[in-house]
């Protein structure tokens, strides 16, 4: 009997203990959202939400933010409601969930756009507070402009963006953290752009950067270009009904903050569109280059100290970016 009496006194502390530690932790993880709502929206992203709940007890941890305000600089971004959901014994992994649609205007043009989808999730994974992994996946998009009436600008079935470290374990410090990204389009259709049956797929590696708190700053591409950052485009392939456009390349920052970089673009039917949409084909074949027997467009488009190349040719000047 005694033994029986300490058991349910040991199973009593435990519980008392576990629910202890949990209250605190919902009660830290509340906290980092409400300090969220604090931050400028300029040097870091400000979240407000209209009600804030942490849910989940007694094995996990799920926060809600209902009508959720995303400021960042001009652009605003309204969503009825993000959850997100993390369990106790693997806080590091974080299941993310947004009700749309996502309201989103910019105070600078005063454009109004939407965005909405059937299923939005994502997954992010954190070791020691750095991105190990984000992943992101939608269904049913639906891309439209908001500012007088509703016009569609595009739609796809399905969505995907990830988002990996692949920073090397021997990496020496002060390089900034390098990560694989890739994204995907599926069935992409826009009748003003006369586009069906699409499909994009882009494979692209970042290297040099900062600390995810920086990614917000306003000078965050200083910072990028002081780590040796530089951007791989390994690959990008966009189709559809009568379309196709293949390009690769690279591109990295002066310390004037001046584009360096090369594509190199291979197209089929893409010149025309671009032909008709700005009244003169010449454009096109600057950008694209003229077809060649197969009917295959192929150009290489440098870019030095930010000056846009085209064989020998200057054809246009970039801005520093910072």
């Amino acid at each position: 009997m005694k033994r029986f009496v300490i058991m349910i006194v040991a199973v009593v502390a435990v519980s008392v203990l576990w629910m202890g530690g949990w209250f605190y932790i919902a009660g830290q993880v509340r906290g980092e959202i409400l300090y969220l709502a604090q931050a400028d929206g300029i040097t870091q992203p400000r979240l407000v939400c209209d009600r804030l709940d942490v849910g989940g007890a007694p094995f996990s941890f799920s926060p809600r933010c209902t009508d959720a305000q995303i400021i960042s600089g001009d652009m605003t971004i309204e969503l009825a409601a993000i959850t997100g959901t993390a369990l106790f014994y693997t806080p590091t992994h974080i299941q993310l969930f947004a009700t749309g649609p996502a309201k989103i205007t910019d105070a600078f043009t005063g454009a109004t756009q939407e965005v909405r989808w059937s299923n939005m999730h994502a997954s992010l994974r954190l070791d020691n507070a750095m991105i190990e992994r984000f992943s992101a996946l939608a269904d049913d998009l639906v891309y439209a402009d908001m500012l007088i009436g509703e016009t569609i600008i595009g739609t796809a079935t399905h969505g995907e963006f990830h988002l990996l470290d692949a920073t090397p374990a021997d990496a020496p410090p002060g390089t900034g953290t390098v990560f694989d990204a890739y994204a995907t389009l599926e069935d992409v259709t826009s009748q003003d752009n006369d586009i069906a049956n699409g499909s994009l797929v882009i494979d692209a590696r970042l290297s040099g950067l900062p600390d995810p708190a920086l990614w917000g700053d306003p000078q965050v591409l200083g910072f990028w270009q002081a780590l040796g950052g530089e951007l791989v485009l390994r690959g990008i392939e966009a189709s559809a009904d009568g379309l196709s456009l293949i390009a690769q390349g690279a591109a990295n920052l002066t310390d004037a903050g001046l584009v360096n970089g090369n594509l190199d673009i291979a197209s089929q039917g893409v010149a025309d569109r671009i032909a008709a949409l700005v009244g003169d084909p010449s454009v096109a074949q600057i950008v694209l280059g003229s077809p060649g027997e197969d009917g295959v467009s192929r150009q290489t488009l440098r870019i030095n100290d930010g000056t846009v190349v085209v064989g020998i040719i200057p054809v246009a000047s970039l801005p520093p970016l910072f």
